[in-house]
């Protein structure tokens, strides 16, 4: 059984990198900056992807180090759409309060993207690491 959980961890993580890419191939960001934390994250994915598949005890610390730092990643997103909303609320009146809530709705799916598989692959590792 946790062969099979292993695997679907990698293609799991192949396919938050995909989506992730996804994002800063298709909707690109004005900034470069921006872009290339996307693609870093999604490049974190993949080698998250091919650590849990190596399972030696290093590369479940790359798998959780990688993990950690996607984590970060979504917070510090979900932060600047948050400040954006909260901009928006505050300048635009009633218009704004209705882009701002928007913006708050997109906040918490960004945290659902960069965080959900990573969180369940952390708590899957401490287990993992555990019982080793």
């Amino acid at each position: 059984m946790p062969d099979r959980t292993v695997w679907l961890f990698a293609a799991l993580n192949l396919m938050q990198a995909s989506v992730i890419g996804a994002i800063a191939r298709y909707v690109p960001s004005r900034s470069p900056v921006i872009n290339g934390v996307l693609w870093g994250a999604a490049a974190l994915m993949l080698a998250a992807a091919a650590a849990v598949v190596i399972r030696k005890p290093w590369a479940r610390g790359v798998a959780a180090i990688a993990c950690i730092i996607h984590g970060a990643v979504g917070l510090g997103f979900a932060a600047l759409v948050i400040a954006s909303a909260s901009y928006l609320y505050g300048i635009y009146g009633g218009h704004g309060r209705a882009l701002g809530g928007i913006a708050l709705a997109i906040a918490a799916m960004v945290l659902i993207v960069f965080w959900l598989v990573p969180a369940h692959e952390l708590a899957f590792l401490r287990r993992q690491g555990r019982s080793a």
